[in-house]
């Protein structure tokens, strides 16, 4: 009698620290709900009303409210003991916290597709802004499943032994870290990514992670026309039954709406003033340093930096996307610069794919870290770096729509612009991984 009340009160113990988990991971408050906050943004005129924007946010709102009291499976009371009457007890006091929990496990994850600057991106930060645990992450997507790749490498470097559960343990660790993903341009062009990615995901909801992703393409386009897509085509049903799928349905990009900054980001290259012009610019912002080249070390390989002082740092595009750099490269020189100049732009040509592939990646990275861009370029805008429909009188839009660069230039394009603003010119840096360098883009502007 004595041991079944000291493992009743260990079992009430234990409840109670699974019940101040539920109470602790947050207090939803309606006056900073992510739609509250929307709504704040329209009134201070910081965004311009939209139905379908609002629709979303309703949804967000709610997933807000569900997740207040969420426990993820791999947080959740483990049963070992084999007592039958210890196993009775606890499993009636698992079921009563559980039961509070039973309408969140059923809570699907979302996605959130539309076209470039529809406002997806935003609102998701919004969203994710308004959740108050540490337990969460907002990444590029691409940039996940690097990092994924690299934590697979490790483990399996470190501890040969876990070879047989490998991706079972790389998810058990990242699911100690974080139980809420919030995904930025999900978007498949890997096809190791697309051969492992139903297997992870499967391996990721079933221990609780809630997912928000945003994407340019419907679940059903993704990969499209990849290699080996077939052994891909099983994700598509899966991510359906496990999200609800949102479509922003906008042809309004707010990206390009923006206030034009006073500072000249965007450069003529064929004009020889240019390059004394750029010069003139580059040394107001390192002042009082003197350039010098330098190295980032990404994963075992130095990227050399040619020029770079005072966290900014300068390449000619032939540099940066007409050799091999890879995606972990372009995030290196995000995380680690507050400004890139990129110089030499040329107009590019659909036989081009590599050379767009790395340019679409690389503005991706500097967007998604607010690193600020000054570039030089031979095209009258940036709207004609690359623009096949104008260059090919003979293509017609739905000949383009199975290659992923085309629908993604959309993306970039609109990014180009926006970098462009006084708005985005005065956010600050983010995700850096340097100790912070001051910029002079508040005096400039």
């Amino acid at each position: 009698m004595n041991i079944n009340r000291i493992f009743f009160s260990k079992a009430i113990h234990r409840l109670r620290l699974s019940l101040n988990h539920i109470r602790t991971v947050y207090i939803a408050q309606p006056e900073s709900s992510p739609l509250q906050i929307y709504r704040n943004k329209i009134k201070a005129h910081e965004l311009r009303a939209d139905p379908r924007q609002e629709q979303l946010m309703s949804i967000l709102d709610k997933l807000y409210y569900d997740l207040q009291t969420y426990i993820p499976e791999s947080r959740q009371i483990e049963t070992t003991t084999t007592d039958k009457t210890k196993s009775n007890i606890l499993s009636t006091l698992t079921n009563m916290f559980k039961s509070l929990n039973d309408s969140v496990e059923r809570q699907k994850s979302l996605y959130i597709y539309g076209g470039a600057g529809c406002g997806k991106s935003l609102l998701m930060d919004i969203f994710f802004e308004c959740i108050p645990t540490n337990e969460k992450r907002r990444v590029h997507f691409n940039s996940f499943m690097l990092e994924f790749h690299n934590r697979m490498h490790r483990i399996r470097s470190n501890n040969a032994a876990v070879s047989d559960n490998l991706l079972g343990s790389v998810v058990e660790e990242l699911l100690d870290e974080i139980w809420l993903l919030c995904f930025d341009e999900f978007m498949v062009l890997d096809i190791g990514d697309a051969m492992i990615i139903k297997r992870l995901f499967e391996h990721l909801f079933a221990k609780g992670m809630i997912m928000v992703a945003t994407s340019n393409r419907p679940p059903d386009d993704l990969y499209y026309r990849g290699l080996n897509r077939e052994y891909f085509l099983p994700f598509i049903p899966f991510l359906h039954q496990m999200c609800t799928v949102y479509n922003m349905d906008s042809s309004t990009d707010y990206r390009l709406i923006g206030t034009q900054g006073h500072v000249q980001t965007v450069f003529d290259a064929s004009r020889p003033e240019t390059e004394s012009e750029l010069d003139s610019l580059c040394a107001r912002l390192i002042a009082p340093f003197e350039p010098e080249s330098a190295t980032i070390d990404v994963n075992g390989r130095a990227i050399k930096i040619p020029w770079q002082a005072r966290g900014v740092a300068k390449f000619s595009f032939e540099e940066l996307c007409c050799r091999e750099h890879f995606s972990a490269d372009y995030i290196a020189i995000a995380l680690t610069y507050n400004t890139l100049v990129l110089t030499d732009i040329p107009k590019l040509s659909i036989e081009q794919r590599d050379r767009i592939r790395r340019f679409i990646i690389l503005i991706d990275e500097l967007y998604n870290h607010n690193t600020k861009l000054i570039i030089s370029m031979f095209v009258h805008t940036v709207k004609d770096i690359f623009n096949p429909l104008k260059d090919n009188p003979n293509f017609k839009r739905e000949d383009l729509l199975t290659m992923d660069e085309f629908h993604a230039f959309d993306r970039t394009l609109s990014r180009l612009i926006e970098m462009q603003s006084k708005e985005y010119l005065a956010k600050p840096k983010r995700f850096s991984n340097t100790k912070k360098q001051a910029d002079d883009w508040s005096q400039l502007l």
